[in-house]
């Protein structure tokens, strides 16, 4: 069971919870009263820390809520229709909680935008425009937005929420086998191209933005968040260093120069990370920030060879596309990157092949019977028809002499026939 500390924020130690829980609002009025009735029961403890952690085991509060009041700071916990449930990132952006929408009955991602950014009404007003583009994306490589709002001074973003780790994270691990990097990477230019289909540019594409789900997936974060970095246009360079501390090393050389960029700038950031996620090792190193924007400015990367001398041939070529300098020498569109990517790991086949076209069977000699006659009549030679036996009759008695004397009585016949027929010939003949 986890234990706390008494808070140290304050001169003097809390000696009632409730107080602070009901000020907090992460619990209702009816819930705080029916806590206090157990403590009064002897059911729940009246020690604070103890309490929490009774709180905490009846899933009443979580373990960041629990610190949060121990430490006399119950405010934050309620952000609009959203209680915070925990904190899991921060960034030079602002901070993403784990929420639960009170209304809905879903646990979320929040993001609260930092302070300082969220000050500059110039900067709001483009993250408001952003959002609805964001609202309009939906694709399995792309996290969801659900909600964005701007409550007492505090900016936010609402996501889906979606267990896993970012390829940051994953990094510190060490390096990630390049097949398997090739494969997040597709599915990230899948993404990527989705938003591109909808008028959007990442503009901030990194490890730290790519989030590895349980089950393997690849789910573009902060999509939107990128115009964040450009709060002013008349801002020093020390000013966007420090707002994108993280960012110098992945954006693109028309980015740090301050240009417009389009959605082959998120394909640069792409190859950028790849190589940093491969080898673990920059592709344009340097001392300092500004030594490593210089370089993507002025200088070449760092072949991948020299980091992976046996590295394929057919993913260097990939690589080294997505890093051009020139967005005219990039791949076209992130879907054509998608596709070069996945043809890389996809298993090589072999095309099958056509069977030879049946040759026509030859003809038979003239003097050979028909084909299918010599067939039939094989066939007949093989299965003989039954001999069916016929009862004798007995002939008529004006017709036995001729039964009896066959040939004699045809030649007979035959004869007479042919009599006949000559004498009604002759009578024609005469009566004409």
């Amino acid at each position: 069971m986890a234990t706390f500390e008494r808070s140290k924020s304050s001169d003097k130690p809390l000696t009632d919870l409730l107080p602070v829980l009901r000020g907090s609002k992460i619990l209702s009025d009816r819930q705080v009263d029916e806590i206090r009735n157990r403590m009064i029961r002897g059911e729940y403890p009246s020690d604070p820390t103890a309490l929490a952690e009774r709180l905490i085991r009846d899933q009443l509060v979580t373990h960041y809520q629990a610190r949060r009041l121990l430490g006399n700071k119950p405010y934050g916990l309620v952000v609009g229709r959203y209680i915070i449930l925990d904190r899991i990132g921060s960034g030079s952006m602002g901070r993403v909680y784990k929420a639960h929408h009170q209304m809905m009955d879903r646990v979320v991602a929040l993001k609260v935008i930092a302070p300082e950014i969220a000050a500059n009404e110039r900067v709001v007003a483009r993250f408001q425009r952003e959002m609805k583009l964001v609202g309009r994306l939906d694709h399995p490589n792309v996290v969801r937005a659900y909600d964005a709002d701007q409550v007492n001074r505090i900016l936010f973003l609402v996501m889906e929420y979606v267990p896993g780790e970012s390829l940051g994270e994953r990094l510190k691990r060490g390096p990630i086998p390049a097949p398997e990097m090739i494969d997040y990477a597709a599915q990230a230019a899948h993404g990527l191209a989705h938003a591109h289909g909808q008028g959007m540019v990442h503009r901030d594409v990194k490890p730290s933005n790519m989030l590895l789900t349980e089950d393997r997936k690849i789910k573009i974060l902060d999509l939107g968040l990128g115009v964040l970095m450009q709060a002013d246009d008349a801002a020093t360079f020390a000013t966007a260093d420090g707002v994108a501390v993280g960012t110098v090393d992945y954006m693109s050389p028309e980015q740090a120069l301050g240009r417009d960029v389009d959605g082959r700038s998120d394909i640069f950031s792409l190859g950028c990370a790849m190589f940093h996620l491969i080898t673990g090792k920059l592709a344009y190193p340097g001392e300092t920030p500004i030594d490593r924007l210089g370089r993507r400015i002025n200088k070449s990367p760092v072949p991948i060879t020299d980091h992976i001398p046996d590295f394929p041939s057919s993913a260097v070529r990939v690589i080294e596309k997505m890093m051009a300098y020139k967005p005219q020498d990039r791949y076209d569109s992130a879907l054509e990157a998608a596709d070069a990517l996945q043809a890389l790991i996809r298993p090589k086949t072999r095309k099958p092949v056509p069977p030879p076209a049946p040759s026509p069977p030859p003809s038979p000699p003239a003097d050979e019977p028909d084909s299918a006659m010599s067939v039939a009549v094989e066939q007949a030679k093989a299965h003989p028809l039954p001999l069916v036996s016929v009862p004798e009759t007995i002939p008529p008695r004006w017709l036995a002499p001729v039964a009896r004397r066959p040939a004699v009585a045809l030649a007979s016949a035959v004869a007479a026939l042919a009599l006949a027929f000559a004498a009604g010939v002759g009578v024609g003949y005469l009566l004409k």
